[in-house]
């Protein structure tokens, strides 16, 4: 006896199947999604599964004897309401499955092909000779997998496919929506038989007990009586559509036979299934006759309320399956999961990090001098210092600034902590200002209500990569006295108006953290027009002593170095300035592709109903660092944690920025009152950040736009 697993085990074959397999003594791994319900009966040697084959834990293939893989988006109507995801079921996982089960020791894997690939030739009864011509998105997936199948056979792994003739009958999970229990259904529920154009397409049947037989004579046939890369056809009886249009009559005769619908249906085949009658002995104990009233019996006893469930008829059944959510149950959008963030990392990269490793010199040196000369080449800048971090370069700045205890620097609360932590490092006190609700952006007359006698810096966020508005920031900065301190980790390469983001204000820190539009995997870059505040700001990057190691160490460097005050540890070393190095040139074209991401998006999003897009400015180059939508809660009975639960449920990748710094514990804890900014407050429980780099595909993007379309339209108002 064999241990089998079988994919598909819940539907309209495998349900026969498995109970057979089970009576022959074998030992089954079932395997299926059970979308259409739960058909199998519990029994000692039967292990049920529930999964999707295209992320099926692999390891159920230990000591596989076989594989029956009937699992597929069954029949040609239903292959087409969505091709990538036949082709992805059908095909691909089908053949990874192979792959993986040859790897396992299977010694034999039974797929289930189709007589469709004959596509229409009905000359004669085909041979598995014939040429094969499929027309539908199903019959294609068919072919590919038979060839690819053929292609991994070996001594030790043989391939069966089994070209199958449209299926009849009863099984646990019942089908009305085969040509002949169609026919019986809608001869018994409307009294009317309709055939397709003038009835003259050939089609082969095949009871699906007689089918199930079939695979059971694949498993028990000796390996050296199998040709190798064995195809079959399995054929009960060939009928002309019209034919068998007169056996339902038969049952029927108050029916009425209708014919020449607008719907003419191209495939037309007869199928010769002598080969595997020879080899295996098989004969079809079924005729289509005996399958007629067989379903007619079924669907007496059956309640003819439950004659339309969706669960007997595969194309509504999987239809509603694709519009379902995954977190309630339906299929996701995407199978295997799209990050919401990945680096593009290319070979000159890896070579330039390779030859750091290799130079003996891995600290700050030559490649880290290098990059900030770039950089400040890039932002038409004077001063760049590269750190280890964009909260060192915002560290920096406030230290080199010589702002401490007694001073408060205002800022927005819509930020990653760094932004405020280090005001709290020097000693200084964060005041928060609200933002703008349609920008995130912190809010200028907000930023003005909030200077006091005290206040000593404005750090400004730009947020998602848009700048604020610097034109009143820095107004209200000269009016009073302040200097502006750029949080720009999200805007390198923006302008705004004629300026690059760095030449704006005194200072500006940007990050290059491995999800930014510019990576050094981890780093940072402070850029200052002020030449003493450079200076300090150097020299406080390193212990705040005189002369780095490249200068201590290098030919003809100075040994002696000074401790001119206590500074930090906050330099870039070489290996990540080499990353940086080949990162830079390709900037534009990072920015460029995410401009179009999330231009599409736009335009992919503009019509779902509680879904608020981000707003841009005009006048200013947005880096797109991030894609921000807000939810509305007024149309809407799911909230934002719900929604990111279900958008992951779909494969999508997603983020929060951000649930605003007011609404910590930290903050909280020290007399902040949630009401007291009301615009971070209410975009905090609504906004969700979608997938956006330059790795990502226009499919992709299309993937995530579906992905939330879908959510939302299940749960409006």
């Amino acid at each position: 006896m064999c241990k089998i697993l079988v994919t598909g085990a819940g539907g309209f074959l495998g349900a026969v199947l498995v109970p057979q397999l089970l009576t022959d003594g074998h030992t089954v791994t079932a395997v299926d999604t059970y979308w259409f319900g739960d058909t199998l009966a519990d029994h000692p040697r039967l292990d049920i599964h529930r999964a999707d084959m295209r992320t099926m834990d692999l390891g159920l293939l230990t000591d596989v004897d076989v594989v029956i893989a009937l699992a597929a988006i069954s029949n040609d109507p239903a292959g087409q309401l969505d091709p990538v995801w036949t082709i992805e079921v059908n095909q691909r996982a089908t053949i990874r499955l192979a792959e993986a089960a040859r790897a396992a020791g299977v010694r034999r894997f039974v797929h289930a092909s189709s007589c469709s690939v004959y596509g229409s030739n009905d000359t004669m009864p085909l041979t598995e000779d014939a040429p094969l011509g499929p027309l539908t998105i199903y019959a294609g997936t068919k072919v590919s997998t038979e060839t690819a199948l053929r292609n991994l056979e070996t001594s030790l792994f043989r391939t069966v496919s089994l070209r199958k003739a449209t299926l009849f009958g009863v099984s646990p999970r019942m089908r009305l929506d085969l040509a002949v229990n169609t026919m019986t259904h809608h001869a018994m529920a409307r009294g009317r038989i309709a055939v397709d154009g003038d009835g003259r397409q050939w089609r082969p049947f095949l009871h699906v007990a007689d089918a199930a037989t079939a695979y059971r004579l694949c498993v028990e046939t000796p390996d050296e009586l199998l040709p190798d890369g064995a195809v079959f056809n399995v054929v009960g009886e060939n009928l002309a559509i019209c034919e068998l249009a007169a056996l339902v009559a038969v049952e029927f005769p108050a029916a009425v036979v209708t014919s020449g619908t607008e719907r003419v249906d191209a495939r037309s085949y007869r199928v010769d299934g002598a080969r595997f009658a020879a080899l295996t002995g098989f004969r079809p104990a079924h005729t289509v006759a005996d399958g007629i009233r067989e379903v007619r019996a079924a669907l007496e006893a059956m309640d003819p309320d439950d004659w339309e469930h969706p669960r007997h008829h595969t194309v509504t059944m999987i239809d509603r399956v694709r519009k379902l959510p995954a977190i309630d149950g339906g299929a996701p959008v995407r199978w295997k999961p799209l990050p919401f963030a990945v680096p593009t990392i290319g070979r000159e990269e890896e070579n330039e990090v390779l030859a750091v490793l290799r130079s003996g010199w891995l600290t700050t040196g030559p490649r880290t001098k290098q990059f900030e000369a770039m950089c400040a080449d890039y932002l038409g800048v004077e001063h760049a210092v590269a750190t280890n971090s964009g909260t060192g370069a915002l560290h920096l700045a406030l230290a080199a600034a010589g702002i401490g205890p007694g001073d408060e620097v205002i800022t927005t609360p819509i930020t990653w902590p760094a932004t405020a932590n280090v005001i709290h490092h020097v000693g200084a006190t964060t005041v928060f200002a609200d933002v703008e609700p349609d920008t995130l952006n912190i809010d200028p007359a907000a930023v003005k209500a909030a200077i006091t006698a005290r206040t000593k810096a404005v750090m400004p966020v730009h947020m998602a990569g848009q700048p604020c508005d610097m034109d009143a920031i820095g107004t209200l900065a000269a009016d009073h006295g302040l200097i502006v301190i750029e949080d720009a980790a999200h805007a390198f390469g923006a302008h705004w108006g004629e300026k690059m983001i760095g030449q704006t204000s005194t200072m500006a820190a940007f990050s290059f953290y491995a999800t930014k539009n510019l990576t050094t995997g981890e780093g940072g870059l402070l850029v200052i027009d002020d030449d003493e505040l450079a200076e300090r700001a150097r020299v406080l990057s390193l212990h705040g002593i005189s002369k780095d190691a490249w200068r201590r160490y290098a030919p003809g460097g100075a040994v002696h170095w000074e401790l001119i005050e206590p500074g930090f540890k906050y330099n870039m070393p070489d290996l990540a300035a080499a990353i940086g190095i080949h990162q830079l040139p390709r900037l534009e074209e990072f920015i460029a592709t995410r401009t179009r991401h999330a231009d599409l998006y736009d335009r992919l999003l503009a019509d779902v109903p509680g879904i608020g897009l981000p707003t841009r400015r005009v006048g200013v180059r947005h880096t797109h660092h991030l894609y921000v939508i807000a939810l509305d809660q007024d149309r809407l009975v799911i909230d934002r944690d719900r929604f990111i639960e279900a958008l992951r449920a779909e494969g999508i990748g997603v983020g929060v920025h951000f649930i605003s710094l007011h609404l910590q514990p930290y903050h909280l804890d020290r007399g902040m009152d949630p009401d007291m900014l009301p615009a971070a407050r209410d975009a905090s429980a609504r906004i969700v950040s979608l997938p956006l780099y330059p790795a990502m595909t226009e499919n992709d993007v299309r993937d995530v736009a579906d992905a939330v379309r879908k959510v939302a339209s299940a749960h409006q108002r």
